[in-house]
């Protein structure tokens, strides 16, 4: 492994957590190291938001990156999606957030060299795909922050980002869409990004109206807002909940609905799937224990792409599940889902 640093100190400290995965190498600042191609991880550990260090970095990495397939983790240390955008720049496989802790990092160290020894070399992501999923981090990024500081949620954001969410998955691409946001690891990001667009691809296999899918996408981009007002440690704790970190975060979908609210302008569907898309239709979810007609057709079609979103999600203390063993985990649910609607989200995800 290679760890790649601009903060010697520091970079002694990660070398010592890499070193629990395999020999790691450092090349801090000043120094320099033979390219080698049995490296099966690079690590990235520096401040990319100056133009020269962005260009030092890239080429330090075009020095040791011998092997173009050798997978490439970024350590951010800005957020959102100037964090993306940077790992970006560099070509990385994955980016973790600027406070992630020493077992996320150690996890995720661990997923990327055993994926990079054992799986054949991935196809470069889709340009397109890659550019739509951009923007709709933007918008995202810009929609979360405003909510975490207590400002309105800027409905040309909401427009952008549900619009970009919509050309990322058009035409059928939705494997390319999930494949680049599954390279985010910001939890939030990735998580919405995934939801929004396999809803926005579901609403369109399933014939409904340009209009009807704009709306749901933008209901799904904006469906776990209420997370930004959740507790910093408990939203990016890399664990399991506890049972009180639990209730808590049950709270997120009544604070996103009374968040909106209060902003007013907001379509009483979006709203509804806000703030009901954790309702089952046996009555046992939450907030309001609906059941039946009572949960909306387009509420049942978000908490499908919420619940499989999630269980295809990488997590420092879980990894994902494969399409075919998500899929038998949504059906094990029986009643709690639309089994019309289950039936036809096969077709979208597949089960492979």
């Amino acid at each position: 492994m290679l760890l790649l640093t601009d903060r010697l100190k520091e970079g002694h400290r990660l070398r010592q957590i890499m070193d629990a995965v395999e020999p790691c190498t450092l090349v801090g600042p000043g120094q320099s190291a033979p390219a080698s191609a049995e490296h099966g991880l690079i690590v990235c550990d520096a401040a990319l938001d100056d133009p020269a260090a962005l260009a030092a970095l890239q080429a330090v990495l075009a020095h040791h990156r011998v092997d173009p397939g050798v997978p490439v983790l970024c350590l951010a240390r800005s957020d959102g999606p100037d964090a993306m955008a940077q790992a970006e720049a560099i070509e990385a496989t994955a980016v973790l957030p600027r406070d992630a802790s020493d077992a996320q990092i150690l996890f995720t160290a661990k997923q990327m060299v055993g994926a990079g020894r054992a799986a054949p070399r991935r196809p470069a992501l889709p340009p397109a795909a890659v550019a739509s999923a951009r923007e709709a981090a933007a918008a995202f990024g810009d929609m979360f922050e405003a909510a975490r500081r207590g400002r309105p949620i800027a409905p040309a954001s909401l427009e952008q980002g549900a619009g970009a969410v919509m050309a990322g998955v058009g035409g059928g691409r939705i494997g390319a869409w999930l494949d680049v946001v599954r390279s985010y690891d910001d939890v939030t990001y990735q998580h919405c990004l995934l939801v929004a667009g396999l809803a926005a691809g579901f609403a369109a296999r399933l014939g409904v109206t340009v209009k009807g899918q704009r709306l749901i996408a933008q209901a799904a981009l904006v469906h776990d807002i209420g997370k930004a007002a959740i507790p910093h440690a408990v939203l990016n704790k890399a664990g399991p909940l506890s049972p009180s970190e639990a209730e808590v975060m049950r709270t997120h979908p009544q604070v996103g609905y009374d968040m909106l609210v209060r902003q007013g302008g907001f379509d009483p569907q979006l709203l509804d799937i806000v703030r009901h898309h954790h309702e089952y239709v046996d009555g046992s979810g939450y907030p309001d224990a609906l059941g039946g007609e009572k949960v909306s057709p387009l509420t049942r079609l978000v908490t499908i792409c919420d619940i499989y979103a999630a269980l295809i999600e990488r997590r420092p203390y879980k990894a994902p599940k494969p399409p075919r063993d998500a899929l038998a985990a949504l059906v094990a649910m029986g009643g709690k889902l639309d089994a019309g609607l289950l039936r036809s989200f096969h077709g979208l995800v597949g089960a492979g």
